[in-house]
């Protein structure tokens, strides 16, 4: 089974993550997904790029079973190469000069959290539970979440969920700003259908200065961006490595509470 699926349609490109036994939870196999939505996205003619997950969760976010599997393996290599991919996809979704729009339902954790922060409009449905939950496994925010939830939430808020990693519903998220309207569950869809073929009836011109300014208004640059996403992974490389990563990623496949030194 393909783990993520592309399509495009109405000028609209489709990026489902498509590993729904696993709460499509990431892996380096979705990395030529991600970069093929990212270059039909920009491609002339289609106006936006919307993210969905497959099944009952939009992203648990990075695969825990894989990256400890790969960790005690020895295998870094691929491991810093799914950590880059969140840089790149981050970057990549922030900087893009069209709107992106996130289709969020059930949960939506860790590095899934990170990808919905990085589109510039996000949907949930009534069931969605949002949560920066890294700390919990003994992790540091990536894929962008660090910078992002403190873009949407301010810095006290996002200062708080990432250290205590509580979890939000759908409600308390809009609160928060991480979401722009809650909908009923059955009805996720067809809103999103409505708010993409909105977007892709704007200006496209516009909607791409718009964009520009929101990220020079926030004090940034496409270049210092890529510098604070940077910043961020090597804070993760380090932290995966340590022993309270351990710990907490195999109390948390183990289904127990964790025991941090």
């Amino acid at each position: 089974m393909n783990p993520t699926l592309v399509e495009v349609h109405d000028r609209i490109v489709t990026l489902t993550l498509n590993r729904p036994d696993k709460l499509n939870a990431l892996v380096p196999e979705m990395a030529e997904g991600f970069r093929e939505a990212l270059r039909k996205a920009s491609e002339p003619g289609v106006k936006a790029l919307v993210l969905r997950g497959e099944g009952r969760g939009f992203c648990a976010g990075g695969d825990l079973g894989w990256i400890l599997s790969a960790l005690e393996a020895g295998r870094m290599e691929e491991l810093e190469g799914l950590l880059d991919l969140g840089v790149e996809v981050a970057h990549g979704l922030r900087t893009l000069p069209k709107p992106v729009l996130a289709l969020v339902n059930g949960p939506c954790a860790g590095a899934g959290l990170s990808l919905a922060l990085g589109a510039d409009l996000r949907i949930a449905s009534s069931d969605a539970k949002f949560s920066m939950a890294f700390v919990k496994v003994g992790l540091h925010p990536d894929w962008g979440g660090s910078v992002l939830l403190h873009l949407a939430a301010g810095p006290s808020a996002a200062l708080r969920l990432m250290l205590t990693g509580d979890a939000l519903d759908a409600e308390g998220a809009k609160a928060h700003g991480l979401v722009h309207e809650v909908v009923d569950v059955e009805m996720l869809g067809e809103v999103g259908k409505v708010w993409a073929q909105r977007l892709a009836h704007g200006p496209e011109e516009a909607m791409a200065r718009i964009k520009a300014s929101a990220l020079r208004n926030a004090g940034l640059t496409p270049d210092s961006l890529l510098g604070l996403l940077k910043a961020e992974g090597e804070q993760m490389k380090a932290a995966i490595r340590s022993a309270d990563a351990l710990e907490g990623m195999k109390a948390f496949l183990e289904k127990h509470a964790p025991k941090f030194a």
